[in-house]
């Protein structure tokens, strides 16, 4: 059960997570989330469940959690911004978590768009989903899930799933709620410097798990293989294929070449 007292103990936001909407169990907290929005939740309410039995993924993917050992929440916001910068909420929050772990001499890295990675493994996932209203992104709720204090014998017995944990990458069990209040710290820090585009970018690709190299790329119905060269100002994919540089604004890396 997430102790809300210390969580905010350790925060030091002006608003992400001042508000914290907490549910021992949700089918999903971006589901939820979303049926808040409806009522006029304020901007920057988290919410969060120790026991997330629906997580979704990108592309209807399923985001599996174990109660108490994972840190699953989502994160609403009214970010009025153009509809062309929703690619950069999503990296800003990859960058916020390896921020975050980078406190605890974690070296995590991240892959395009979403996933954040440790030793090649998926240790967190980012779904960032938004409603446009008069031509701008009215509303967005940034979902995270944080694979945290699961052991091996947590996960399904699945080579493809290829994912991993804090405590296993590090040998060492982690406070929750130490971890939610320091990504909100970082995320809230970064979303103040939005603007900062080019820094971000940089940032980012210092941390990318496949920049300059070979990847399998997914887009719609087509899977292409390139190399991926970096991020437009954007936020999108460079994938050089063929000697051409092609822009994507959606997909996913799925497979990267040792």
């Amino acid at each position: 059960m997430i102790n809300l007292n210390l969580y905010k103990e350790k925060s030091t936001t002006d608003f992400f997570g001042q508000s914290v909407q907490y549910y021992p169990k949700l089918d999903s907290t971006n589901t939820k989330a979303w049926e808040l929005i409806s009522k006029n939740i304020p901007n920057g309410t988290v919410v969060i469940t120790d026991n997330q039995l629906k997580g979704r993924g990108r592309q209807s993917n399923k985001w599996i959690s174990i109660p108490g050992k994972s840190l699953t929440f989502s994160i609403i916001m009214y970010p009025n911004a153009l509809p062309s910068q929703i690619n950069l909420y999503s990296l800003i929050a990859g960058l916020a978590i390896t921020d975050c772990l980078l406190d605890y001499d974690v070296q995590a890295q991240l892959k395009w768009p979403n996933d954040v990675l440790i030793n090649g493994k998926k240790v967190g996932g980012i779904l960032c989903e938004s409603k446009i209203r008069g031509g701008q992104i009215h509303s967005m709720v940034i979902g995270i899930g944080l694979n945290v204090n699961e052991t091996i014998d947590d996960f399904p017995k699945d080579p493809r799933l290829n994912a991993t944990s804090l405590m296993i990458e590090s040998g060492t069990q982690y406070q929750l709620e130490l971890l939610l209040a320091n990504i909100l710290n970082y995320l809230e820090y970064r979303i103040q410097d939005k603007d900062d585009t080019q820094s971000h970018l940089i940032d980012w690709e210092e941390r990318c798990a496949h920049f300059n190299q070979k990847v399998t790329f997914h887009s719609g119905n087509e899977i292409v293989n390139g190399v991926f060269k970096g991020l437009t100002p954007k936020g999108e994919a460079i994938i050089l294929i063929y000697g051409k540089e092609n822009i994507f604004q959606s997909g996913e890396v799925i497979e990267i070449e040792d």
